[in-house]
């Protein structure tokens, strides 16, 4: 035998990712702590081995992939072919393979997965397989799955201790596969009791049919005696027969004459019909004309309304194309205008700036000019005092040095200060100036707000009457499609109606037929009544459903007096062909008395007799077709006395549920309910075709007239499209709007900001002005002091140059040259400032005159296209009304062409009357020759019947040519319509078979022989002739009816005797079956029985081997004793199996009074013995050792250490260390808290010595 290897498996229960363990030797031992994952190792190897989810402590197979943590690495492995998932969080596949090595040491992979669908795939060395080939490679290895010969969980060894004897029956029955044999051998065990039936059923089926036999000859004399009496009722039959013949003769004959004058007539009005029938033909030809020009001008309008409602769009695209156009245009003429002032204000700054240039540029050439001209006016010193000069202004800057510096801070900071004074000046201009600009803009801007607002006001507006407009549409739309759906359901119901009614006509036409037929019959026929329809009425309108239930087919059943009467009748429908009726004869239908007890038996139900109204002379039929059926009030009361006061009785609803005397319940409503329903309340229905046609033509006229109230062309989809443009007009001008109302507060935002800025300035120039003068006041008294120490020093040279002070000298000498500086400077400045500004002003000049071009361009073009789109709207216009004219001239033409259509129609009409009367006449006439015909009919029907009746009854009538023979059995001229019906409890029915066209004796060559008949019975053909041969017969009929004999017992006779051979060999045939079943069973019972009994001979063998060596020791070297007891011998499968187990030393005691340890030991033993009948090539226990001392698990670790082989190998789950200890391999399990996953260790224990 083989041996299990190893084990590998990825994400299965606590197992995170792919591990493998193992090897597995021949005694392994699996420890660890508890919840380290040893018991999912056990349910991996279940897995692995095809064992249920449900028994592996999960309730579906998704609960068996791992769920924790995600591992730290996301690689993907590939193992054994098989592609290993990335990992993640939460693996959605999980599988188990288990390593199988047979006896000549070749690998076979069983692996089990688990799909992302929750379902197991099976694979044999990595091919994927079905599991009924999974599970046959394990059973040629020995592993059966279903009887779980290699495995015992953890628990199981307690409840195999305590399990009942009819459990440990059925273990041993899967052990030892008689289980497989069960099915068959229940079925073949019910196939031999129903044969042993089926004989004795035959068996007594013999005795009944011999006692059958002695009574049918009894019956044959009486038969005998019966056949006297007929002959005699024969001659009288002969005789009355004859004076019938005689008399039918003689009226046919009459008859014929008035036929043919009538033919005459009706000949003369055919040549009539054909001519009126001519003249309709032609009206309906011109009327056919002239409706196909109405519907081609009908088709001619609609053309042309089409082409309108086309030419609308265009129209109102145009329309909208010119109103943008024309919008555009004064928008950019607006624009221009404004430019074009822009560009004017522009060009004359430009002047202006261009001018004052020109006139700072010759200022400036005029004052060079005026240099150069007066440039030797100037005094000149000599070098002797312009030393002297020098000597004294060193002496002057010596001891002014401190007051020059001050000067020089005091005017740097003047001049800061002035130039500070001065850009917050030029400041305040330039603001200024934005300012005035501002307001203008913000003038032209607040213009524009105020007309785009009014326009998109009247926008709105538009917009909103547009709107209502169209929701005006939309309900007179849906106004006129509610009408039109209204008068169309009304118009299918007056159709359907109508079609009822036509139906209804049809089943009236037959109804009336039928009501002829039964006058008839009242008026040939004496005791004729009536349909039993006609004879009765309910008591209440409520009672109409239930009785029509409980009369059913015998609404139409006709009542008559006596059986004879009934059979008369039914011969003259099927001579006349007057169709299928049922009779009652009230003098032979069997009547069942009436219960009085079900008259008053609880509140809401009643007889059915009793809720309806009849003539008393008629009680036995309606007694007949009612019974003790009753009507009950609810179903509820129906149930009450049907089923809990169990009354054999059956009851009707108000709304027609029935329940029957056997139980059965019927419920629902038909069609024919509810009409049988109608019969009985309304009894005839008077239905009005015209009125139904006029309320047609009145709805179809109505549709019609809808049809032209609705708006000509898609008149919602042009408002839809003039709404359409109305909003993007208006989406634009509210954008618009909302530009211009943001430009507008962006104007007010930068005043407010010019406003502030100003407001800012003012303090600040002020401020500075006045440090400015600060400034010039310091620089004043400065100077003073500076002058007067110079004037001190200077004295004498001044007065020497002759000059008032050395400042004048100083300033007619240096004032000139700075005059001139200052003069070129402030004339280079404003030239360099005008000449900026005159650049920025003829750039802003030059954009103003590119926008003025090309708005003008724009206005040119949008001129062009406005007359263009002025054109299309005169051209559409144009063609619209030259539709719209011929519109209304092809309207006319219609008009006409209707009052043409009418007058045709009224030709038809008229026409239609007269060819109606003529055939009315014609139809009148006809009927009256069927009439006589069927006159005619009735009386060869009554021949032909007699010499029909005589020749099947062999009655001889006196013949003068001819033979009876000749006669056939059906005439060739009748047709057998329908087959007889016979209804039962005596109803007599009749068939519509009869003469189709006149037939006489002559016809089969054969005359009657009237010699025998008397004067008085040829010239007499009252009533009165036949009741007397009537009464003779009667008398005659019985007699033969007190003997009461059975004409066909000898045939009887003949026939049961045939049935008790066949009965003969039916039995013989019952007895074989019986047999062959019986030795099948026997087959099958054996083959179990075998099974069973050697699995349980080695299973009761070995036990107490095995027992014994578990609890043998030092002190008991027997050990105990073990052994197992069958219920019942013969077939022990069927009851249960004892196990009995006694420890040693110790006396016999149930097992449920052993301790837990010994009922482990005993289990275990009757584990092992069981394992060893069918023994798997491994055996894998789990914690079988939890409830033994330490003696006792080290007596279990023996016993499997000895018996551990290459043959057998151990695989063991234990915490217990005198076990493990013992094995020759340890598989560790431990928990990995980082992972969150269950690891595996293997040992090798037999390295090591003990």
């Amino acid at each position: 035998m083989g041996r299990l290897d190893r084990l590998e498996l990825e994400n299965f229960k606590s197992y995170k990712g792919l591990q493998t363990i193992g090897p597995f030797h021949n005694f392994t031992s699996v420890i660890g702590p508890n919840g380290a994952g040893k018991s999912n190792l056990m349910d991996a190897i279940s897995f692995v081995l095809g064992i249920k989810s449900a028994q592996l402590r999960s309730s579906q197979l998704k609960d068996l992939i791992y769920r924790g943590r995600a591992m730290q690495d996301d690689d993907e492995e590939v193992t054994d072919g098989m592609a290993i998932e990335g990992r993640t969080n939460n693996p959605k596949r999980a599988w188990v393979m288990a390593v199988y090595k047979d006896d000549n040491g070749n690998e076979i992979k069983f692996t089990r997965s688990i799909t992302t669908s929750g379902a197991s795939e099976y694979k044999i060395n990595n091919k994927p397989v079905t599991y009924a080939k999974y599970n046959s490679t394990l059973e040629q290895q020995n592993i059966l799955v279903k009887a779980r010969n290699f495995l015992v969980f953890q628990g199981d060894v307690e409840a195999i201790a305590s399990q009942s004897p009819k459990d440990l029956t059925r273990l041993i029955e899967q052990i030892s596969g008689s289980l497989e044999l069960k099915a068959e051998y229940e079925q073949l065990k019910v196939q031999q009791e129903r044969a042993t039936e089926n004989s004795a059923f035959n068996f007594n089926k013999k005795r009944g049919i011999n006692s059958e036999i002695q009574e049918y000859q009894r019956q044959k004399a009486q038969a005998q005696q019966f056949e006297k009496l007929q002959a005699e009722r024969t001659q009288i039959l002969v005789d009355y027969l004859l004076w019938k013949l005689f008399h039918i003769q003689q009226n046919i004959q009459g008859y014929k004459g008035e036929i043919d004058e009538h033919n005459d007539v009706i000949r003369r009005r055919q040549r009539e019909q054909k001519k009126f029938d001519s003249e309709l033909k032609e009206a309906r030809l011109e009327q056919s004309k002239v409706h196909k020009e109405y519907f081609q001008m009908e088709g001619v309008i609609k053309s042309k309304e089409k082409e309108l409602e086309e030419k609308r769009p265009a129209l109102l695209t145009v329309e909208e194309k010119i109103f943008h156009s024309k919008r555009k245009l004064s928008q950019y003429e607006q624009d221009a205008e404004r430019v074009r002032k822009d560009f004017d204000r522009q060009t004359n700054h430009v002047v202006e700036l261009q001018s004052e240039l020109d006139k700072i540029t010759r200022s400036a050439e005029q004052y060079e000019a005026s240099l150069r001209a007066g440039g030797g006016s100037n005094k000149r010193l000599n070098a002797e005092d312009m030393a002297e000069y020098s000597r004294k202004r060193e002496a002057a800057n010596k001891k002014t040095v401190n007051e020059k510096q001050r000067l020089v801070n005091v005017r740097r900071q003047e001049k800061t200060c002035r130039e500070s004074t001065h850009r917050l000046k030029e400041k305040m201009e330039d603001l200024d100036r934005r300012r005035k600009q501002l307001e203008e803009e913000k003038l032209a801007v607040s213009d524009q707000k105020e007309k785009v607002g009014s326009y998109v006001t009247q926008l709105n507006a538009d917009l909103e009457a547009a709107r209502k407009e169209l929701e005006a549409a939309v309900a007179e739309r849906n106004s006129i499609n509610q009408q039109e759906t209204q008068y169309n359901r009304e118009l299918q119901e007056t159709l359907n109606k109508l079609t009822v009614a036509s139906v209804d006509q049809r089943e009236s036409e037959r109804e009336q037929k039928m009501k002829e037929c039964l006058e008839s019959l009242k008026r040939v026929f004496s005791g004729v009544h009536g349909r039993l329809l006609d004879l009765f009425t309910p008591s209440q309108r409520k009672y109409a459903v239930p009785v029509s239930i409980i009369l059913g087919r015998n609404m139409d059943a006709i009542i008559v007096d006596q059986q004879k009467t009934a059979i008369e009748c039914i011969q003259y429908i099927r001579e006349q062909r007057l169709g299928h009726a049922t009779f009652i004869p009230l003098d032979t239908i069997v009547v069942k008395p009436i219960n009085d007890k079900y008259r008053s038996f609880m509140k809401g139900a009643r007889l059915a007799i009793d809720v309806i109204t009849y003539n008393d002379k008629l009680e036995r039929a309606f007694q007949y077709a009612c019974g003790n059926t009753l009507v009950c009030d609810t179903l509820e009361i129906a149930k009450y006395i049907c089923y809990e006061k169990n009354q054999q009785v059956k009851a009707v609803t108000l709304d027609g549920t029935i329940i029957h005397k056997s139980g059965l319940v019927t419920g629902g409503h038909s069609d024919d309910i509810l009409t049988g329903a109608k019969r009985v309340a309304e009894k005839r229905r008077a239905d009005n075709i015209d009125e139904l046609r006029r309320q047609r033509d009145d709805l179809l006229s109505k549709l019609n007239n809808l049809s032209k109230s609705k708006r000509r062309g898609n008149f919602e989809e042009q408002k839809k499209s003039e709404i359409s443009g109305l909003e993007s007009r208006l989406k634009f001008s509210q954008e618009e709007l909302s530009v211009i109302t943001r430009k507008l507060e962006s104007i007010n935002s930068e005043l407010n900001f010019i406003a502030s800025e100003t407001n800012e300035l003012q303090p600040r120039w002020r401020k500075a002005h006045s440090d400015l003068t600060n400034f010039e006041n310091q620089i004043t008294q400065l100077e003073n002091t500076i002058h007067s120490i110079e004037d001190t020093i200077f004295e004498d040279f001044c007065a020497k140059i002759q000059v008032a002070n050395i400042r004048e000298y100083e300033q007619r000498q240096l004032q000139l040259a700075q005059e001139m500086a200052e003069k070129r400077l402030k004339f280079t400045t404003l030239k360099s400032r005008l000449q900026n500004q005159l650049k920025f002003e003829s750039e802003q000049r030059k954009e103003a005159e590119d926008r003025l071009n090309k708005l003008e361009a724009a206005i040119k073009n949008d001129t062009e296209r406005l007359t263009q789109l002025g054109q299309e709207k005169e051209q559409l216009l144009r063609d619209k009304k030259l539709i719209s004219d011929q519109i209304a001239e092809a309207q006319n033409a219609l008009n006409e062409i209707k009052e043409s259509f009418d007058e045709k129609t009224d030709a038809v009409n008229v026409a239609k009357r007269k060819l109606s009367q003529i055939t009315k006449e014609i139809e009148r006439m006809m009927k009256e020759i069927v009439n006589k015909e069927s006159d005619i009919e009735k009386l060869e029907a009554d021949q032909f019947s007699i010499f029909r009746k005589c020749k099947l009854e062999e009655i001889h009538l006196p013949l003068e040519r001819g033979s009876l023979d000749d006669i056939p059995i059906k005439d060739s001229r009748f047709q057998d319509d329908d087959e007889m019906d016979i209804d039962e409890d005596d109803v007599l029915s009749s068939n519509r078979a009869g003469p189709s066209s006149t037939a006489t004796s002559s016809g089969w060559n054969v005359q009657v022989d009237y010699s025998s008949l008397t004067d008085d019975l040829k010239e007499n053909d009252g009533i009165e002739i036949a009741n007397e041969f009537e009464k003779k017969l009667d008398e005659k009929s019985a007699k033969m009816e007190e003997i009461a004999p059975i004409l066909k017992a000898i045939e009887r006779l003949d026939g049961i005797e045939q049935r008790l051979h066949d009965t003969e060999k039916e039995f013989d045939s019952a007895r074989r079956e019986a047999k062959t079943a019986k030795d099948r069973f026997n087959n099958v019972k054996q083959k179990r029985c075998k099974r069973f009994r050697a699995a349980y001979d080695h299973i009761e063998k070995n036990i107490d081997r095995i027992y014994k060596d578990l609890t043998k020791s030092r002190s008991f070297p027997l050990g105990g004793t073990a052994y197992l007891s069958l219920e019942d011998n013969e077939e022990p499968y069927l009851d249960g199996v004892k196990y009995h187990a006694m420890p040693p030393m110790k006396r016999f005691r149930d097992m449920e009074q052993l301790s837990g340890g010994e009922k482990t030991m005993a289990a275990l033993a009757l584990l092992f013995a069981i394992h060893s009948y069918q023994p798997s090539p491994f055996f894998v226990l789990d914690e079988v050792d939890a409830a033994l001392d330490n003696t006792n698990v080290g007596k279990i670790a023996n016993y499997i250490r000895e018996h551990a082989s290459d043959t057998f190998q151990f695989i063991v789950i234990s915490l217990k260390s005198t076990l493990y200890e013992k094995a020759q391999a340890l598989v560790g399990i431990y928990r990995d808290q980082e992972v969150n996953s269950s690891k595996t260790l293997t040992l090798q224990l037999d390295k090591f010595q003990e």
